[in-house]
């Protein structure tokens, strides 16, 4: 693989990773589901309580959507990103801050993204995901105003 490719590759890369977060904070189901690959498997709340696997893309769009139907609002985006390209597939660490709005509390959460993603004949699609809240806080939301 010429230096060239790497490039495009790890941008295609990141637009998948970008993509899905759009998709949570658009609450687009279909867009969601199409980040994964038919056959990935994704673990939620890695070491947390609520930890779950999820087998399927079209499963984890699903339940990632019915999740994010529940925010009033939300805004994900990443703090930093690093991605590894191996042969046919990548693997991406993300680190991302989630702002989620329920009603009248503010969830502020630090998480971590740990995926393999594989080339497909649609483009890049995540194969394997961890997901891992770091820490979070919450506080009232108040409404938005011009200083």
């Amino acid at each position: 693989m010429n230096n060239r490719e790497q490039i495009d590759d790890k941008f295609n890369v990141r637009e998948t990773i970008e993509r899905y977060f759009f998709a949570v904070d658009a609450k687009d189901k279909m867009s969601l589901v199409s980040c994964f690959s038919a056959d990935a498997e994704a673990i939620y709340h890695w070491l947390t309580p609520e930890q779950k696997t999820l087998v399927g893309g079209v499963a984890i769009g699903e339940d990632v959507y019915a999740a994010c139907s529940l925010f009033t609002t939300s805004t994900h985006s990443i703090a930093n990103l690093t991605i590894n390209m191996i042969e046919e597939a990548a693997e991406a660490n993300t680190f991302a801050i989630a702002h989620v709005i329920r009603g009248g509390s503010l969830t502020i959460r630090g998480l971590r993204y740990q995926d393999r993603l594989i080339r497909t004949p649609r483009g890049w699609r995540i194969m394997q995901r961890r997901h891992t809240p770091m820490w979070q806080t919450e506080t009232v939301v108040q409404s938005p105003r011009l200083f």
